[in-house]
């Protein structure tokens, strides 16, 4: 229900009823204090200016005329605002048809989004820092496809770079045997030692640019290690989407080796069309809208003197690729803030070059840093980054512990599956309920806590939602008597069911998930606070019980999904 949108259009219609006419924006908020109004007009004084009238005579004229089947009343308030208290009877007869409606949500104009997201680089491990990218873009991948988008997701896994020349000239100089047996943490054992060289030894820098090149001519003796790395990465990262329930797959994955055939064909054109420029044996695009230090034109390379591509080149390929041939409208990167300036320059060389339109929407959806509780990068004492398997083991442990607490006769079987769902549900939500903007201290009391805005407070009104709904052993769908709102509680609580669309449209558009989770928590707290307050099944008036029953039902779907949007399983019990 788009509350806020049917308010504007009511609040339209008074104006020009009452002969103003001109274009006006109407601002309807949330009224912060609920006596004082469910909705509030904030924007009278602008409007006001505009008929150049004061604020209290503009409200008192479009007043007379409020005969709207949404509104109950409409109020003016010092200093310029108007108040608006919904009508009990809409609120009902809304209730009914989002109770029928198992979407809860209206159709949308659906369009193509491609999201990438996760994109974690090969020959390594996936570490702390590759979760906000996971959980972000996967959440936000589900929120665009519930409202009814065509969602392509895209791991951009980092397979083509100089990452791989490195570890080949490395194996290659030791004379190591890459078997299908190794293990990953052995890649990384080996690729750490070839940084180590890389980074002191220039004829071993050679190399490496050497063993780049050969990769991507395909020489056989690079290609074949390179692949079994790959395979083995793969396979690796797939338990932690698993584990974490994350819709990736390997039809998922577009790496930077998938659009190697293209590279050539766009530097021809790029040089062709006079776009990109040859300077030092280098192909390199200059722009003029990115400075350089001393403030002239920044270059960005595309190709090596050596004859290697760079990243800049296969990033152009790409969303080249993602418009041309996966059809996008709207393109959103769940990527590194550092990659900012990066992404900025392959886009402007994308439209220079008429690879994109100026009508597709390319955007970079930044995240900020998990930290520790002193303020620093997340990571163990000997200041290494904690591998991401190694962060959900212990989430899990933790959780195992405070539920054997919680509950001494739960069963073995029981134990591991809830300790799973809820310490892998505590961490994303640890995450997702913060600005994606912002950074945030990994906090584990916290984050497993049963009070506050946590996935387990969540999950416990949840379960004790169902336990009421067990005890009724009726389909509430059955239900004849329609809802019947009988006091301030359910009225707030009515009202907070109606605006899940709003929410979940508004956290789609800003690709922010904690909006969602804000939600959900108020949600959550609002019918604890109404439980507290009034009995349910108890209840002596037939019509008063079977709508409590309703709303509690409605409720409980909204945590759900809200919970299924964020990528957190649910558990039927605590």
């Amino acid at each position: 229900m788009k509350i806020k949108s049917i308010l504007k259009k009511k609040i339209k219609k008074m104006f020009f009823k009452n002969n103003y006419n001109k274009k006006i924006k109407i601002i309807i908020q949330k009224n912060k204090n609920i006596k004082n109004g469910h909705y509030q007009l904030n924007n009278l004084f602008n409007i006001s200016k505009i008929y150049k009238t004061t604020p209290k005579k503009l409200a008192k004229k479009i007043l007379k005329k409020n005969k709207f089947d949404i509104i109950k009343k409409m109020e003016f308030s010092k200093p310029c605002f108007i108040n608006i208290f919904l009508n009990k009877k809409w609120i009902e007869k809304s209730l009914e048809k989002i109770l029928k409606n198992k979407k809860f949500i209206s159709p949308i104009k659906k369009k193509t989004v491609v999201i990438d997201y996760s994109s974690p680089n090969m020959a390594k491990s996936m570490h702390v820092g590759h979760l906000r990218s996971t959980i972000i873009g996967d959440s936000v991948s589900r929120i665009m496809e519930y409202i009814g988008n065509k969602v392509i997701r895209a791991n951009h896994i980092g397979d083509w770079g100089n990452q791989f020349g490195m570890l080949i000239a490395y194996i290659k100089k030791k004379n190591l045997k890459i078997s299908k047996k190794i293990s990953i943490s052995k890649i990384e054992e080996i690729y750490c030692q070839a940084k180590k060289l890389y980074d002191k030894n220039k004829k071993f820098l050679k190399k490496t640019n050497k063993y780049t090149k050969k990769l991507q001519k395909k020489e056989k003796f690079c290609y074949k290690i390179w692949k079994k790395i790959v395979k083995l990465n793969i396979k690796e990262n797939e338990k932690i989407y698993k584990l974490l329930n994350i819709k990736l797959t390997k039809k998922d994955i577009f790496g930077e080796s998938f659009y190697k055939k293209m590279l050539k064909k766009i530097v021809q054109d790029l040089l062709k069309r006079k776009i990109a420029t040859i300077k030092n044996g280098n192909i390199i695009v200059f722009l003029k809208n990115f400075k350089n230090r001393k403030g002239k034109k920044m270059g960005v390379i595309l190709k090596k003197k050596d004859g290697s591509f760079l990243y800049s080149i296969i990033d152009i390929a790409c969303i080249k690729y993602r418009y041309e041939q996966l059809k996008a409208e709207i393109i959103l990167y769940y990527v590194d803030s550092r990659q900012k300036q990066h992404l900025l320059q392959i886009y402007e060389i994308s439209k220079i070059a008429g690879y994109i339109p100026n009508n597709i929407k390319v955007k970079h959806h930044i995240f900020g840093m998990m930290l520790s509780e002193n303020n620093q990068p997340f990571q163990t004492r000997s200041g290494n980054t904690i591998k991401l398997i190694e962060l959900i083991k212990k989430s899990i442990k933790k959780s195992k512990k405070i539920l054997k607490e919680k509950n001494k006769l739960i069963s073995k079987k029981k134990l591991i599956s809830l300790s799973k769902i809820i310490g892998i549900g505590a961490i994303k939500y640890a995450d997702l309920s913060k600005n994606r903007k912002t950074n945030y201290i990994f906090n584990w009391n916290q984050m497993l806590s049963f009070e506050g805005n946590t996935s387990l407070y969540i999950q416990y009104t949840y379960t004790r939602i169902l336990s009421i709904l067990r005890k009724y052993k009726k389909n509430l769908l059955n239900i004849k008597n329609s809802f019947k709102i009988s006091n301030n509680y359910e009225t707030i609580l009515s009202i907070s069911i109606l605006q899940f669309e709003e929410i979940i449209i508004k956290s789609s558009k800003k690709g922010k998930p904690h909006l969602l989770c804000s939600y959900i928590y108020q949600l959550a707290s609002k019918y604890s606070n109404f439980y507290e307050k009034y009995n349910i099944l108890k209840e002596k008036n037939k019509k008063i019980r079977d709508s409590r029953l309703k709303i509690s039902f409605l409720v409980s779907k909204i945590l759900k999904k809200g919970l299924n949007l964020l990528g957190i399983k649910v558990s039927k019990s605590i």
